[in-house]
């Protein structure tokens, strides 16, 4: 269960008494190492194999790949319209594993690596991706060894070592410690975890620092939008530099020197030829444009990429040639083509588990990260995490965990995290305590109701902590009632009513459940406990059928103790304990009315009713929060409201409406045609923009530059 009230001030001053700094964190480095690969963490891997004319070395890749220790992958086999063997080899280790291999050649040349890449993922079913080139190789190991990275949901990509080889049978001629050397210290024969952020400082600004893509490993992307960059898609060099930094921003990076990559160096390779060429400059301008305009960097930074490039430039030209250089590439440039950087946001919530506070930041984060900012989700970790709300979350964005609370200031420093969004009392105390000594990190807040449920000493033995926060955004005007006025005024609160993004919608069967077409469906949505009204529902609903001559049918979806404690008592035929379902929608849309019997005291704007009528459904509720403005539409209301006694439902009142709904069409299709009219208020749209609006604010008024781009400073 939840920390009561007197917890969460109890927790804030433990957290004043101790030490927030924690050097693991703060110096960049590690985040603790990969743990051995769990024997129930199994991700499946799409391992693509995009080929061109490469028939003398396909057999030794494709042989390292099947071969790999770690067998759960899926073998996507591309070509691209060559004109040697290839075409046989692919056949043949098709023919040999069947079970994990789909081969997709082209009959016309796509034109570039790229078209292939996108192909590729456009295809793969995995959680992780692999493009393996196919003139690559690599140790056996490769898989297990960068998997069990991944048990860290930050991790967005983990790469291994790799040798540079040449020849057939192949001899190395570099490695990775050789090849990286130019950037400090010889950090490549230990495994580590670092941010993203701290990774571009230390050298990633600099220098591509993966050599190809075949050594690394990473979750799969979805529709990234780089795919649709036509400038992207022509880059020879550096179009898989700005694809790892696109793919990791906001997370963690992840590398081991315990498997290792075999790059092979040969005439046709394109990264070799295109050194000769300008483009190897001028894709470096890019890549300085897309890095100014995605992470918050120095001038110094870009300094140094420039000074190492000229370095190059003279190796490969001469010196004394600054002029031809520059017409190539132009920090100054750089600076007049950049975009506008969008801030490094963490949403931050209590635990993955049921709740609108929990999975209200879960959507607001993927909207963000639709709308191009890197977002990191902040797990608490105060509950279990549920499977089926973590899933909710998209997988393109990190998830941050930490062993113990306070080291959450020194890891948001680390990630250059300009700005938390909280969404439960308990987690905004708690890291506005930790945040106390980061006047950089900003905080806002929404109420979901809570602070109304706190006596006035708690609210106020926790002010002084409260203080630390920067803006409140509120969605009921009860959530208002508990401040101070003049709290109020210095932290702006700003009303922000609750919106869904609209969902394809597949209504459920009723057959599915064992219900007639003719019975009247009630479906209610909420977590299983006791002020939720489960056990007034199931009372009700016996009532009304004691009075109906129409069968009445309760659908009960949602887990907690409610639900286990009330699966015990009730068996009777009106009553469905479905327990948690992702698509309560399409629930909704088979039932005939959503119902809230609510008598929950923190009840503010509730998500489930939202939901419930963009599924084209009314809903029956307890008059609390903003219910009653929720259904409203010009018509009248979407629905029925009944009033709590001294917070308690009436089962014979709630009975009667559940009754007059059933059995009378009029009153029922009343409330059913004002829907649309109600549910056309809850745009989506309209709501992320007046958050992104709030966060500009807070970061305008603090002096950040979080909308801004430092390149100039």
């Amino acid at each position: 269960m939840r920390e009561g009230f007197g917890g969460v001030v109890r927790r804030a001053y433990i957290l004043l008494g101790r030490p927030t700094g924690d050097k693991q964190f703060s110096s960049g480095l590690v985040y603790g190492q990969s743990p051995p690969l769990a024997p129930d963490f199994r991700p499946r891997v799409s391992i693509i194999v995009p080929n061109y004319n490469h028939a003398p070395y396909l057999r030794e890749r494709l042989d390292t790949i099947y071969r790999q220790t770690y067998q759960n992958f899926e073998v996507i086999l591309l070509d691209d319209c060559s004109d040697d063997s290839s075409l046989l080899i692919l056949q043949e280790f098709a023919a040999r594993y069947p079970e994990k291999t789909r081969c997709e050649f082209n009959a016309v040349n796509s034109g570039g690596v790229f078209n292939q890449w996108k192909k590729g993922l456009e295809l793969a079913a995995g959680d992780l991706v692999w493009i393996a080139e196919s003139d690559d190789y690599c140790s056996e190991n490769f898989l297990e060894e960068l998997v069990r990275s991944f048990q860290n949901p930050g991790v967005m990509l983990a790469f291994a070592r790799s040798e540079f080889v040449k020849g057939v049978p192949a001899k190395t001629v570099w490695t990775i410690s050789e090849y990286l050397r130019d950037l400090g210290p010889d950090i490549w024969g230990q495994p580590f975890v670092r941010s993203a952020h701290a990774m571009v400082l230390g050298g990633w600004a600099i220098k591509n620092i993966i050599p190809n893509v075949s050594s690394a490993l990473f979750r799969h992307p979805g529709q990234l939008a780089l795919f649709h960059d036509a400038n992207w898609r022509s880059l020879r060099l550096c179009g898989d530099w700005i694809f790892y930094l696109s793919i990791i921003r906001g997370g963690l990076v992840a590398y081991s020197p315990h498997a290792t990559n075999y790059y092979r160096q040969h005439p046709k390779n394109t990264s070799v030829e295109a050194q000769k060429d300008d483009k190897y400059y001028s894709e470096h301008e890019i890549v300085a444009g897309y890095i100014a305009t995605n992470y918050r960097v120095g001038r110094d930074v870009f300094d140094r990429q420039e000074q190492h490039l000229y370095r190059h430039w003279c190796s490969w030209r001469g010196a004394h040639r600054l002029d031809e250089f520059q017409q190539l590439y132009s920090l100054d440039r750089v600076g007049r083509l950049r975009a506008e950087r969008l801030p490094n946001l963490v949403m931050a919530v209590y635990a993955l588990t049921a709740g609108g506070g929990e999975t209200f930041p879960i959507m607001l984060a993927n909207l963000l990260k639709q709308k191009g900012y890197p977002v990191t989700l902040f797990n608490c970790r105060e509950q279990p995490t549920e499977p089926g709300i973590r899933d909710m979350l998209s997988p393109t964005i990190p998830v941050l965990e930490v062993s113990r609370l306070e080291q959450a200031a020194a890891a948001f420093t680390d990630m250059d995290i300009e700005l938390v969004h909280s969404h439960h009392a308990w987690v905004d105390v708690s890291l506005a305590t930790l945040l106390l000594g980061h006047p950089g990190i900003r905080q806002v807040v929404t109420t979901h109701g809570m602070y109304e449920m706190m006596t006035s000493e708690q609210l106020e033995a926790l002010m002084p902590v409260l203080q630390r926060i920067d803006r409140v955004v509120y969605t009921a005007e009860k959530n208002l009632k508990p401040f101070p006025s003049k709290f109020r005024r210095d932290k702006s609160f700003r009303r922000i009513d609750n919106a869904l993004p609209p969902k394809r919608i597949s209504p459920i069967s009723r057959d599915e459940l064992g219900l007639s077409p003719d019975d009247f469906v009630l479906c209610c949505v909420a977590r299983a406990i006791p002020d939720k009204g489960w056990d007034e529902a199931i009372q009700a609903v016996v009532w009304a059928n004691a009075h109906s001559a129409r069968r009445i049918q309760l659908l009960l979806i949602g887990e907690g103790p409610e639900a286990d404690r009330l699966r015990l008592q009730h068996s009777n035929e009106f009553v469905q304990f479905l327990g948690f379902r992702s698509n309560i929608r399409d629930y909704f849309a088979m039932a005939d009315v959503g119902l809230l019997p609510s008598r929950f005291k923190g009840e503010s704007a509730p998500l489930v009713l939202i939901d419930c009528l963009l599924s084209g459904k009314p809903v029956l509720a307890s008059d609390v929060g903003e219910i009653r403005s929720m259904l409203d539409s010009p018509e009248g209301l979407a629905g029925d409201l009944f009033e709590l006694n001294n917070w308690q439902v009436h089962i014979p009142t709630l009975g009667e409406i559940i009754c007059r709904l059933a059995n009378e069409n009029d009153a029922f299709r009343e409330i059913l045609d004002r829907v649309p009219s109600a549910a056309a208020k809850f745009e989506i749209s309209g709501m992320v923009s007046k958050y992104e609006e709030t966060y500009r604010n807070v970061l305008r008024i603090s002096g950040e530059s979080g909308f801004h781009n430092e390149l100039g400073n």
